[in-house]
């Protein structure tokens, strides 16, 4: 069965939020407030607009614009890898990470990958692990509800989907259970390097492939 892209898109988003419930309580102990508050402010403000281009533009041309994007900013992290901690407070640090959540925020609407720039952001930090996956999880659980709430209120989701929805959203919560139980015993630098080549493979793949 091939499945409309809209319609992919909208079960993506929607499945997505009890499986970052159950990651974000999994990681709940790396919380950080002040990053995640300045990235969010600047995701859910450009959430609207992802969200009327969803509606109007090609999704092959913002899938691919994805793409480049997240290459860029995982291949211009490598220069901050011996940043120390303390460089990560300055104000042009925060307006990384607001310009990060935005891209996010707008990727959410438009094409429902919020992940990848957020991710390359917090890769470029001097985290922990268990402080890397409680912001990357936070910050796309109260994306991925926005997201989910202004779906239901422009009418783009009926009883079959949510239906599919359901057993979506099944199949994610066991996978964040194989998820969190693979990456328990890996090491800050090693976590980050997997990180970084699988954003890379998936940018990749974005520009090559664009909208399926």
């Amino acid at each position: 069965m091939v499945i409309e892209p809209k319609l992919s898109h909208i079960i993506v988003s929607v499945c997505s939020v009890p499986m970052l419930i159950m990651a974000g309580w999994t990681f709940r102990d790396g919380f950080q407030k002040k990053p995640l508050l300045v990235s969010l402010i600047g995701g859910c403000a450009a959430m609207p607009f992802g969200l009327y281009l969803f509606e109007s533009l090609s999704h092959d041309f913002l899938i691919r614009l994805t793409g480049l994007g997240v290459l860029f900013m995982v291949l211009s992290s490598g220069r901050n890898e011996n940043l120390k901690t303390k460089q990560n407070h300055a104000p042009g640090q925060h307006l990384k990470c607001l310009a990060a959540g935005a891209i996010s925020g707008f990727l959410a609407g438009a094409v429902s990958i919020a992940g990848p720039p957020i991710a390359a952001f917090a890769i470029q930090q001097n985290w922990k692990n268990q402080q890397y996956k409680a912001f990357v999880t936070q910050f796309l659980l109260v994306i991925a509800i926005s997201k989910a709430g202004l779906l239901g209120l422009r009418d783009h989701i009926d009883t079959e989907i949510a239906m599919e929805i359901s057993v979506a959203s099944l199949c994610a919560m066991i996978g964040v259970r194989i998820g969190e139980k693979l990456s328990r015993n890996l090491q800050a630098k090693k976590l980050k390097h997997l990180v970084a080549a699988m954003l890379v493979v998936v940018a990749i793949t974005m520009l090559l492939n664009g909208s399926p």
